[in-house]
């Protein structure tokens, strides 16, 4: 996108409808900060550039909900949440506002992606000439991905056997700008007990 148009209007997607089989128990739910993970998600991406959030839930939807529905973003209910991620993906992307110009797309398990990230994602998006922007630290691409609208309806035309969302990079990779970053926030997701405690002294240490 060129730097003289007018800034864009960007979504922001939180997929939070899986099973935490991993955990053992709703990660979402689970103590972070002065809240708990979801919330510290959504509050991240509120804090950003992002003109609006919306939360994708499946799993435990009625729990997840009462925690969140105080906060100012749209909740999305995904019923096929037992069937992956992509769907949840699916339910997002419809769910996106018509003036929307393009959709950042994130996971509920990464609470250490800090309102300054998700904006150098944006900028770096509003500033390139492709049409997917990426966080990258050493080479690892991370969240969240900034999708321009066009892709909607490749993301809504996968399937199960399609690889998922992780197929537009190999498909459209000439359109993808990187953005170096100098932190592993952007990686650091929680599917394991270890892993939540780890975020937690990132998050201390901070």
């Amino acid at each position: 996108m060129n730097p003289a148009q007018a800034i864009p209007k960007i979504s922001g997607i939180i997929l939070a409808a899986g099973l935490s089989s991993r955990m053992g128990e709703p990660k979402q739910l689970l103590p972070f900060g002065e809240s708990t993970i979801i919330e510290t998600v959504i509050d991240n991406l509120i804090g950003s550039k992002l003109d609006e959030v919306i939360v994708v839930i499946g799993h435990e939807a009625e729990k997840i909900q009462a925690h969140i529905q105080h906060k100012p973003v749209k909740i999305v209910f995904n019923p096929d949440y037992k069937e992956g991620m992509l769907t949840s993906a699916q339910r997002g992307v419809e769910s996106i506002s018509a003036s929307a110009d393009a959709f950042a797309m994130t996971l509920v398990d990464l609470p250490l992606i800090t309102p300054d990230l998700v904006d150098m994602v944006i900028d770096a998006y509003v500033q390139s000439a492709g049409g997917i922007a990426v966080p990258s630290y050493n080479y690892r691409r991370g969240h969240p991905v900034i999708f321009d609208r066009r892709y909607a309806d490749d993301i809504l035309g996968l399937d199960e056997d399609s690889g998922g969302v992780r197929s537009l990079f190999k498909k459209y990779a000439g359109d993808i700008h990187y953005v170096t970053v100098d932190t592993d926030r952007v990686l650091t997701d929680i599917d394991y007990r270890k892993d939540y405690e780890e975020a937690l002294q990132k998050s201390v240490s901070a």
